[in-house]
């Protein structure tokens, strides 16, 4: 009888095994978004993109589900702060040529960065930011930085380390410049070009020389004007 009931036991715990090896096989799916005002899914919807695995199954599931709209205006960006593991930058590049190639979804890079500004004969650093290619500085003028040197111009900005007290990096290197980006993006206007955070784009949006120098607003008119936007350079 005893071993009746162990098998019995045995049987039952097996079932429950691959019920549950089942239920973590199963496709998993984000379902709709539910918004707090309707009119909410008419506004572009932004993805704020770490660089990890759980942000990148995040943002592919969202857009293999259709909750990701390009011609809405939506945006991944991805701030760097130049102190990343060699293989986030890697995996963060593949992201974006597949984000762009198989959704059309524009992938930003951007960085942190200061410009020099002027009023009545005074002169002062301020924050801002620029878009940069998904290759290393040291290969192309225009790739990112990948050495803390972010840091290193955080601090000479400030004049002070970031602490518990103050959080800086967070808010410097990753949300305020993200803000930067998409109230031009956003707002259709012509941006700071002049101070070089946008590196060249020919009139067709195709990358290569005799480029211009484009405003996200122009950039973005033209990434929607191609059926195949990653062969925009931002």
């Amino acid at each position: 009888m005893a071993t009746v009931e162990l098998r019995q036991a045995e049987s039952a715990g097996e079932r429950s095994n691959l019920s549950s090896l089942a239920v973590r096989r199963r496709p998993k799916r984000l379902g709709p978004f539910v918004y707090r005002d309707v009119a909410h899914a008419e506004l572009p919807h932004v993805v704020s993109f770490s660089g990890g695995r759980s942000s990148a199954a995040l943002t592919f599931m969202a857009a293999e589900e259709g909750l990701l709209d390009p011609g809405r205006g939506d945006v991944v960006l991805f701030a760097n702060t130049s102190a990343e593991h060699p293989g986030t930058y890697e995996f963060a590049a593949e992201c974006k040529r597949r984000l762009e190639a198989e959704f059309g979804l524009p992938f930003f890079w951007l960085e942190f960065t200061t410009v020099e500004d002027a009023w009545r004969g005074e002169y002062w650093r301020k924050l801002s930011y620029r878009l940069v290619k998904p290759v290393r500085i040291e290969d192309d003028p225009e790739g990112f930085r990948s050495s803390g040197e972010l840091f290193e111009d955080l601090v000479s900005l400030q004049g002070m380390l970031p602490n518990v007290h103050s959080r800086t990096c967070t808010a410097k290197l990753k949300l305020y410049p993200s803000h930067l980006l998409l109230g031009e993006w956003l707002g259709g206007t012509d941006g700071p070009a002049h101070a070089g955070h946008y590196w060249s784009v020919s009139d067709d949006g195709s990358g290569g020389g005799g480029g211009v120098l484009l405003a996200p607003s122009a950039l973005r008119t033209a990434m929607h004007r191609h059926a195949e936007p990653h062969h925009v350079n931002q």
